[in-house]
């Protein structure tokens, strides 16, 4: 009986140091753990710290990022009251260069531009607008900020003063009628005998616009001829004949054969009513 009671006894004496024992390790390991932390700087802290802490600071993104958008919209809203609301991009006025028989007023009413925003200018149409000004051969366009324009123009040469239904005009090689011209002094003239009135931008027989300036070089002392659609261009000759050339640039080998035909109707002692060398092939007269 003794014996089993120190058996028991014995048996419960040796569990109480291993109970201590896991006691005392884990109390340790909590040590331990609070050592490592602290080594490192860790904040000791619980999980439900943790997400009190997480809280704020996404309200404190949320509210940086509305700030930022909000401060954007009112720069983006002055912007676009500054670009569009004010007359500082808006064209009223612009640069012309080249032109001395366009006025820049004409120019600038061809082209559109008077009141429109920079930004909605399209210099290729712009150019083609003011292209198609009677005077006007091509044009260029340039923009630049905040809103000057500057166009290029190359006008038309007048070659020809072309008079018609009394009023005298200048027309180019094409035959395109420019302007009205009122001293013409020194220029061949040519007298189109159809009575209907021109504007400029009309056109005219481009081939005796050709003939004309030919007859210009070779009879400088010719100050006018006469032209219509049937004969194309005559002069009154010296014999007192109306010479009929027609249209073209071969008026130099008319005018051969016209010197030719009259040293043989001096020599005969003739005085026609007309020399007709439209067809120089076969030349005529009366």
């Amino acid at each position: 009986m003794v014996t089993k009671s120190s058996g028991l006894a014995h048996k419960t004496k040796s569990r109480f140091p291993l109970t201590r024992t896991r006691r005392r390790h884990k109390r340790s390991q909590r040590r331990l753990s609070g050592v490592y932390d602290a080594a490192l700087g860790l904040p000791a802290v619980s999980s439900v710290s943790a997400r009190g802490l997480v809280r704020p600071l996404v309200s404190f993104r949320w509210v940086r990022i509305n700030l930022i958008v909000g401060i954007g919209l009112v720069l983006l809203a002055a912007l676009g009251y500054w670009l569009f609301l004010t007359d500082d991009f808006y064209v009223y006025e612009i640069t012309v260069k080249g032109n001395s028989l366009v006025t820049p007023e004409e120019i600038f009413a061809a082209s559109g531009l008077d009141g429109l925003s920079i930004f909605w200018v399209n210099p290729q149409q712009v150019a083609d607008a003011v292209a198609h000004l009677p005077g006007i051969l091509s044009a260029e366009v340039q923009c630049s900020l905040p809103n000057r324009v500057t166009i290029t123009v190359v006008e038309r040469e007048p070659q020809v003063v072309w008079q018609r239904a009394g009023t005298r005009w200048l027309v180019d090689k094409q035959g395109t009628v420019l302007t009205a011209q009122t001293g013409a002094e020194g220029e061949l003239l040519v007298e189109d005998q159809d009575s209907e009135p021109l504007r400029p931008g009309d056109r005219v027989d481009a081939g005796a616009v050709a003939g004309a300036l030919q007859l210009q070089k070779l009879m400088p002392e010719l100050l006018a001829v006469r032209y219509s659609s049937r004969t194309g261009l005559s002069f009154r000759h010296s014999l007192g004949c109306d010479v009929y050339l027609g249209t073209g640039t071969d008026m130099a080998e008319k005018l051969a054969i016209l010197q030719a035909l009259v040293e043989q109707l001096a020599a005969s002692g003739e005085h026609p009513e007309y020399i007709d060398l439209r067809f120089k092939e076969s030349p005529c007269y009366k």
